[in-house]
């Protein structure tokens, strides 16, 4: 896979290498309950990953529940990878 670059406020952005990055830091995440206290314990650690410059690429968290129940409620990342 080539490595695609964007840039951010002039700075360069390595979207797969930063992608494959926040990856593994949800990972620890995957069998925790989803609620609110979880979406912000990523948005910290997500933020506390931008401020040691891990990571530059913009991002939004989000919790997704279905009303009817018939899927679990579950929380999604979404980077702009499309700068």
């Amino acid at each position: 896979m080539a490595k695609r670059e964007h840039y951010f406020y002039d700075k360069a952005i390595l979207a797969d290498r930063e992608t494959e990055h926040v990856n593994k830091l949800l990972e620890k995440y995957k069998h925790e309950k989803v609620d609110e206290d979880l979406k912000k314990k990523i948005w910290e650690e997500l933020q506390h990953e931008k401020h040691l410059g891990n990571i530059s690429i913009p991002f939004k968290i989000v919790l997704r529940r279905d009303e009817y129940g018939k899927y679990p409620d579950t929380i999604e990342v979404i980077l702009d990878t499309k700068l």
